[in-house]
């Protein structure tokens, strides 16, 4: 099955999009609402990409962003383009998706991209395909639950402390609710920046307006927020994406108290029943970045014990202009003297 064309465009018809994206078996990545959410800041498109055989038949999409600085000449030579995930292609055939990308790259060049970087997510056969496309790799595992099982199985693959957890924050009154909505959303951006400022981590929320994010996903039923309360206190929350029958844990957030009540915990699993009850397939639980041996005491370890799947899909990157890159390197350069 061979590549015979690329069409790739800015704007495209949401539920047309949507629908060849469900047939070729395409992720939340590959959706519509979730690129127009990524191009939301400023200085940055999104760009659908169809893949034709040579009897004109879409045999394979890709969903990317290309963001560019302010600036000529950077702006026409210095742009970046994101891929959160791998082409979405018939029967996932790897030598289909890389075929893709190659012609992709030159197309991207041709636009005054000088970097392509992948990001990989629900793309199982990212070590293949970005090893033969000769990018930088990263290591990188996601993790997933198979929810064909009954709840019951599900919840004897959760480790022992995991369950203790849940039965704790039952006992403390938690409870986590569905709440799609403006004030749902704010809350998870106060609980994100609050979870990393204990880490000493500075935080920029999303850069998608509460309001916009809403309308997007939410009010599209491309997500799900829950948000989870003690004593009528909301102490933490999370987002979830959707599509196909296939969930993804996007962002979450929690106050100290929200901790200390397993209330993430909580929420995941009142998460998992709820997707269960819609006829979900899978969840994902995200990825986890560096190799096994340095995360398995924290976030890669929280996963496993979810009864998570690890799966190795590194994420990618690679210059395809060397011109772009020098001058890039120029405008980094500039950056920093402002600054300082």
């Amino acid at each position: 099955m061979l590549v015979e064309k690329i069409e790739c465009r800015s704007i495209v018809d949401q539920h047309e999009w949507d629908r060849l994206a469900a047939d070729l078996g395409g992720s939340f990545f590959h959706c519509y609402a979730y690129a127009k959410m990524e191009s939301s800041r400023a200085r940055v498109e999104p760009l659908f990409v169809n893949a034709f055989d040579q009897r004109d038949e879409c045999i394979g999409i890709a969903v990317c962003t290309v963001s560019s600085p302010k600036i000529w000449p950077f702006s026409h030579f210095c742009k970046t383009a994101t891929f959160s995930a791998l082409p979405a292609t018939k029967g996932r055939i790897v030598e289909l998706e890389l075929a893709m990308l190659n012609i992709l790259e030159r197309e991207l060049k041709s636009r005054g991209v000088f970097q392509i970087r992948i990001c990989s997510y629900e793309s199982p056969n990212s070590r293949k395909v970005l090893s033969a496309f000769n990018c930088e790799l990263s290591d990188r595992a996601e993790f997933y639950i198979d929810l064909s099982r009954s709840t019951e199985d599900i919840w004897k693959m959760l480790k022992s402390a995991r369950r203790n957890d849940i039965r704790k924050a039952r006992k403390l009154g938690v409870e986590s609710r569905l709440d799609n909505t403006v004030k749902g959303v704010r809350q998870l951006y106060d609980f994100q920046a609050e979870s990393l400022q204990r880490r000493g981590i500075l935080f920029d929320p999303f850069y998608t307006p509460a309001e916009r994010l809403q309308t997007l996903l939410l009010d599209t039923n491309r997500a799900k927020l829950l948000v989870s309360y003690r004593d009528n206190v909301p102490v933490n929350a999370a987002l979830f994406g959707l599509f196909g029958g296939r969930a993804y844990y996007l962002a979450s957030g929690s106050t100290s108290d929200g901790y200390r009540s397993c209330g993430p915990v909580h929420l995941l699993w009142t998460m998992i029943e709820m997707l269960e009850a819609d006829g979900a397939t899978s969840l994902n639980l995200g990825g986890v970045d560096g190799p096994d041996d340095q995360e398995r005491g924290g976030l890669y370890s929280f996963k496993k014990d979810f009864g998570g799947t690890a799966i190795h899909q590194p994420g990618g990157c690679k210059t395809i202009s060397l011109f772009g890159a020098r001058l890039n390197s120029i405008l980094t350069a500039c950056k920093r003297m402002v600054t300082h």
